[in-house]
């Protein structure tokens, strides 16, 4: 959602800024919307974050979604060169430098930074801003608006778009849109069905025996020959007096993690061989996070 126009008034814009929304760097990042504030036609959704460790707020499932995909595919190739993910903001506000654009913009677009209404300015969010570091350090950003694709037949969306354009092209920034359909669901879907499983200590199983646990499940699955993975999982459990599904768990850690992969193309399934589940060292899971180009590409 690019836009809030419900309430906005010089007077509250002021008092948001001044509370910090839409200011801040990872856990500190205050999102200037957020589900609390502002309702959604969409379902909206708050998820704590690996990388900022901060809970992130959510007004459709497209949103929560590319968001899972930019949490475990933190690695991409820019410009030629390795990075990785440092920071993820969301309904990020078009404030600082707007101004400078202003001048560039035709009489319909200026018309979408006030409410036609009471006069009132509206101030434009970008879905995401997220910040990256190059392999030689460098710090590097890139920008992203989600929509439903129905939408971009809008002519008012189109042109808040534009001026989204213009304001991330006067900062040498990447933006684009993504849409629903851009988005691969069966992969999404995936990693909602990990991401709550990124740190163990919340399920009460203490360091050193989330070590040992780990270490004989990657020696079970890579000894498993013909077993399916769940005979694998049940023997774990079994063997050392576990809790009933405390296995799956520490595989779902594992898959988190980059311990194991599996082909996430597919949906994530108990039931299929160990041998399609790969061991993954440091090199194989950057080959591994390659794979899915069509997930980091959006």
């Amino acid at each position: 959602m690019p836009v809030i126009k419900h309430e906005q008034t010089t007077k509250k814009i002021a008092k948001l800024i001044a509370d910090g929304y839409g200011q801040g760097e990872k856990e500190n990042y205050k999102p200037f919307i957020d589900t609390i504030r502002v309702s959604s036609s969409g379902r909206v959704s708050r998820v704590k974050g690996w990388i900022t460790n901060r809970v992130h707020h959510f007004l459709s499932d497209s949103e929560t979604r590319l968001f899972y995909l930019y949490e475990f595919f933190g690695s991409r190739r820019i410009g030629g060169l390795n990075s990785r993910t440092l920071d993820i903001k969301e309904h990020y506000p078009l404030i600082d430098g707007l101004d400078k654009i202003i001048p560039n913009l035709d009489g319909d677009l200026i018309k979408r930074l006030t409410n036609q209404k009471s006069g009132e300015p509206i101030i434009l969010t970008t879905t995401f801003f997220i910040s990256l570091q190059t392999d030689d350090g460098d710090i590097c950003h890139f920008a992203r608006s989600v929509k439903d694709h129905r939408q971009l037949e809008n002519k008012q969306v189109i042109e808040r778009y534009q001026i989204m354009q213009e304001y991330w092209n006067s900062k040498n920034i990447d933006y684009g849109i993504v849409t629903n359909k851009e988005i691969p669901l069966v992969v999404a879907k995936n990693v909602e069905f990990i991401h709550p499983f990124y740190n163990l200590e919340e399920y009460g199983i203490e360091d050193e025996m989330q070590s040992f646990l780990k270490e004989r499940l990657v020696d079970m699955i890579g000894n498993g020959e013909g077993k399916q993975l769940n005979e694998i999982l049940n023997s774990l459990d079994i063997e050392y007096k576990l809790d009933q599904g405390t296995a799956i768990t520490i595989y779902k850690h594992m898959l988190a993690r980059k311990i194991v992969g599996v082909d996430m193309n597919k949906s994530i399934s108990f039931k299929q061989p160990c041998h399609t589940v790969k061991i993954l060292s440091k090199g194989k899971v950057d080959s591994y996070d390659t794979y899915y180009k069509h997930a980091n590409q959006v």
